[in-house]
């Protein structure tokens, strides 16, 4: 389920703009701090099963092992006290934790972009052959999962419709069909733009 795995990564990025501010302030309990922060985010990723959960974890070994004569190469060589290598090595490691969620975050926004592309294709099929109910003032998540099965009834559409309902976990499809449905209904041009391209985020998580 990338859309929960992009919101669970935002909140580790977002605490981690606090301990930027601990670093810049010179705050002592800064390096204590960054292991936490990389504990609560390595038990996170492994929940989700996310590859990232075992560079977390040596992250993590590498600023424990300062106290035993551990030195990051990153770590510039004149500093000399443990305690400078301690900090030191604690902001090195949040920098690289923090440039691989974000890379993390930009892989699965290309994969939306691309499976987006081809579900507003999809919708655009669809829509021509059978209108597309309105939403209801109940039982939202019910609906889109009703309208994603009308969809795959058009016979020009059936081939797309396997192939997302493959590639795609089903809170990842209807969170993505609920956003080009709301641009679709609502008459934003972008939808439709995107629509007559061809191939190429709200909120089911059940």
């Amino acid at each position: 389920m990338l859309v929960a795995t992009r919101e669970r990564i935002k909140v580790h990025l977002l605490q981690a703009g606090g301990l930027v501010d601990l670093s810049q302030r010179r705050d002592p309990d800064y390096a204590t701090r960054v292991i936490a922060w990389l504990c609560r985010l390595e038990e996170s990723l492994m929940q989700l099963r996310h590859p990232l959960a075992a560079l977390v974890a040596a992250e993590r070994g590498i600023l424990l092992g300062v106290r035993d004569g551990v030195r990051d190469p990153q770590v510039a060589e004149s500093t000399t006290s443990t305690r400078k290598i301690t900090l030191a090595t604690a902001s090195v490691v949040l920098s690289r934790v923090v440039g691989a969620l974000r890379s993390a975050i930009e892989e699965i926004d290309a994969r939306f972009d691309a499976w987006r592309e081809k579900m507003s294709q999809l919708l655009a099929l669809a829509s021509m052959e059978q209108a597309i109910p309105a939403p209801p003032q109940t039982g939202h998540d019910r609906w889109l999962r009703r309208v994603w099965e009308q969809v795959g009834q058009v016979g020009n559409a059936k081939g797309m419709h396997i192939y997302l309902s493959s590639v795609m976990a089903q809170p990842d499809r209807l969170y993505l069909l609920d956003e080009l449905l709301g641009n679709l209904l609502s008459g934003d041009p972008t939808s439709e733009e995107a629509a007559a391209k061809g191939p190429g985020e709200s909120p089911d998580q059940t």
